[in-house]
This record gives C-alpha cells, sequence and structure tokens, in this order.
C-alpha cells in the first residue's frame, strides 16, 4: 500500500482550505435601497454590539468617527483636522455606547455607497 497517494500534500490541503475560506469570508453588499429602515437599524445595532466586544478606548472611539468624518467631508484632511474633530466629538460627551453605535452607522452608510 502506498501512503503517498492516501494523504494529501500539505500545500494542496492549504490552497483547498484558503479557497474555501475566502468562498465563505466573502460579503454581500448591504443595499439600504431594498431594505426597511428595521433591517439598517438591526445591522447597525449588530455592528455596534460587536464594535463594543472590541473593548476599544473611549479617545479611539472619537478618532476613528473623527477620521471618518473627515475623510468624508475632506478630500484630504489633515491630522490636524481629524484631531480637532476629535477633541468636538469627546466634548460632546456621548456616552461609549453611543461613539460604537455612531462609528457602525457610519460604516455601514459609507460601504452602501
Amino acid at each position: 500500500m502506498n501512503l503517498s497517494n492516501t494523504i494529501e500534500e500539505p500545500e494542496r490541503r492549504i490552497k483547498k482550505w484558503l479557497t474555501q475560506l475566502q468562498t465563505f469570508r466573502r460579503s454581500i453588499p448591504l443595499n439600504l435601497s431594498d431594505s426597511t429602515g428595521e433591517d439598517v437599524m438591526s445591522h447597525i445595532n449588530e455592528a455596534a454590539y460587536y464594535m463594543s466586544l472590541e473593548k476599544r478606548t473611549y479617545d479611539d472611539l472619537c478618532w476613528h468617527l473623527a477620521e471618518k468624518i473627515q475623510k468624508k467631508t475632506l478630500s484630504e484632511p489633515t491630522i490636524e483636522d481629524i484631531r480637532k474633530k476629535a477633541e468636538e466629538i469627546f466634548k460632546l460627551s456621548k456616552t461609549y455606547d453611543e461613539l460604537c453605535w455612531l462609528n457602525a452607522e457610519f460604516d455601514i452608510l459609507i460601504k452602501s455607497e
């Protein structure tokens, strides 16, 4: 009995696994025009929940939200532009959950464009 014929080569197994993984991870774009308001809200709530599980710092959430806002409103925001916007967001005294929700909302709305 020849074992080399029954055991798959590691390289072939890895390529097969990678192909399966890429197929599995292929995302379906969110089409907000076909969604109801409830569908969009549930997507945002779910994304915010998972973001909160990442345990990012409050400052980090402020910075990421500022970065998203500035990239959307300015063609080439500087670090100073982002810093000022992050400072404004910080001073608004939003709760941690609200910041997660706002970041998730921005992510979903930007992806749907």
